[in-house]
């Protein structure tokens, strides 16, 4: 009987494909739906000059409208025939103001929880970055709406930019979009009308000030071409400088060394916090280039990506004349280390597996990805979904003799939370051992002291290494003022050596 492939990208196409068209149908229903019954008899009586809408009722829908997936051009044709041009305009601003905040802070929410921890982990320059300048990003997207109004409103939200900032730009920028649709609906008023007025309101609102403020910047030695090129340098550097591996010469055969494997959408720099715990403690830690976006953020297939782990150490085993290896791996990078080491006879190397945060149980968050046109470009989204062939044979496959496999898990671990990081053979093996640390979210894996303290007394194979449970442990207690002393330590080193390279740029 063939063995059944573990993974098909034609069939990630096709269900990719399938299922984006059901919900751009479904989409396209729902909103039709719900303004058709709003509206009364059908769709067109929203924009008849005896609407009912009241100015209560209209801002009310204009802030519920991104839910029910309907664009912020509607509410100002709405709004024109109803309340003629001027309060037509007024209403479909403060009703775009209200839907902004809205969105913007559910996007705050879900940033605390998985954007900010990844931006501080990879870029935290660029992080920096757009929180001094929200307001011109900002600004420039309701001004050039290149980004859908609600999703870039989300965007705002997640990145942490200011409420002040949000609501003026929301104003301003959308002041455009909104005079010429509250135009082109108002039944006093022509398209030819509103093309004139819309060009005229541009130059004086939008293009006077932009060039006041080029002239201005030029005085200052510095126009907003030039910052504009400056910004993509920095970003261009930082990139760079996550993408950066230093060859080491020194790796002694009669140590083991430590391998580190970043996760999905992550950069080598990700792991910098703990490379430095890990060499303070006397191991000799490599880490290699995984490739994926920018060559920098780990997109890659996990099958490819074993298969280069698998050539890259055995090029470092006989150049450093190695005997064996350990892998600390954080969450996607832990599937690419057991697939190597289950697979790829990757155990002939390696003896020792520490995975942290790794959903061995199949992540729902890659659907997220799946039901976008990133789910046409990502392989790995599809191999780490939820009962996928890859995972089943994964689960299926036999751990052999000598190897051992420490699984980090935690309940606090929105990734993968309690079990979904634990890895569990059919038939279950006394290979693979759990270590629970519920106090640690998924990016603390790679931060917190206690965390590497566990992960170097296994490494070491010390028969006295803390055991930690539900509400955090003694050597997190300890250890904590060293804990974030090593931190700013290493983040202050680290920034020093970003800002030399930006310098050379």
């Amino acid at each position: 009987m063939e063995r059944e492939q573990p993974y098909s990208y034609r069939e990630q196409i096709i269900w990719v494909l399938v299922v984006e068209t059901l919900i751009v149908t479904g989409l396209i229903l729902l909103a039709t739906g719900f303004w058709s019954s709003i509206c009364g008899s059908n769709l067109q009586s929203c924009f008849a000059n005896d609407s009912s809408f009241g100015p209560l009722t209209f801002l009310v829908l204009s802030t519920l409208r991104p839910f029910v997936f309907t664009p912020f051009f509607f509410m100002a044709m709405v709004a024109g025939p109803a309340f003629g041009t001027q309060a037509g305009i007024f209403y479909t601003l403060v009703g775009g103001l209200g839907s902004t905040l809205l969105v913007a802070a559910i996007g705050r929410t879900l940033g605390t929880r998985l954007v900010t921890p990844w931006m501080t982990a990879n870029l935290p320059q660029t992080q920096k970055f757009l929180q001094i300048q929200d307001y011109k990003i900002a600004f420039f997207l309701r001004l050039v709406p290149i980004v859908p109004f609600d999703l870039a409103s989300l965007f705002f939200g997640a990145w942490g930019f200011r409420w002040r900032h949000i609501i003026w730009t929301t104003l301003i920028g959308s002041l455009p979009e909104a005079f010429v649709f509250v135009r082109m609906a108002s039944p006093t008023g022509t398209l030819t009308e509103a093309a004139f007025d819309t060009i005229a309101l541009i130059a004086v609102a939008i293009i006077m000030p932009l060039l006041a403020g080029e002239f201005l910047a030029r005085r200052n030695g510095r126009s907003m071409w030039q910052q504009a090129i400056l910004v993509y340098r920095e970003l261009l550097a930082e990139v760079r400088a996550n993408n950066r591996v230093k060859r080491r010469v020194n790796l002694s055969p009669d140590r083991i060394p430590v391998l580190l494997v970043h996760g999905f959408f992550s950069s080598r720099r990700s792991m910098g916090i703990l490379e430095r715990q890990l060499t303070h403690r006397g191991f000799d830690v490599i880490s290699f280039n995984l490739g994926g976006l920018l060559g920098t953020f780990f997109t890659s297939s996990i099958l490819e990506t074993a298969e280069l782990i698998d050539e890259k150490v055995k090029r470092l085993i006989d150049r450093h004349g190695l005997k064996q290896i350990h892998i600390v791996a954080h969450s996607k990078g832990g599937f690419v280390a057991l697939w190597w080491l289950l697979k790829l006879g990757g155990d002939r190397y390696c003896k020792k597996l520490v995975t942290l945060g790794t959903p061995f149980a199949g992540s729902h968050l890659v659907y997220l990805a799946l039901i976008t046109p990133l789910g046409l470009l990502w392989r790995d989204m599809w191999q780490m979904r939820p009962g996928s062939t890859f995972l089943k044979q994964l689960h299926r496959s036999t751990i052999p003799n000598g190897l051992d496999i420490y699984c980090f898990l935690s309940k606090q671990d929105r990734v993968a939370s309690a079990t979904v990081g634990l890895y569990q053979p059919l038939p279950p093996s006394p290979h693979v051992h759990a270590i629970v640390m519920n106090d640690v979210t998924h990016f603390e894996f790679l931060s917190r002291q206690h965390v590497a303290n566990r992960i170097a007394a296994i490494l070491n194979g010390s028969q006295e290494a803390p055991r930690d449970s539900g509400g955090g442990s003694e050597t997190n207690e300890t250890n904590e003022t060293n804990e974030t002393n090593e931190t700013n330590e290493g983040n202050a080193a680290q920034a020093t050596e970003e800002n030399a390279h930006l310098r050379q740029v």
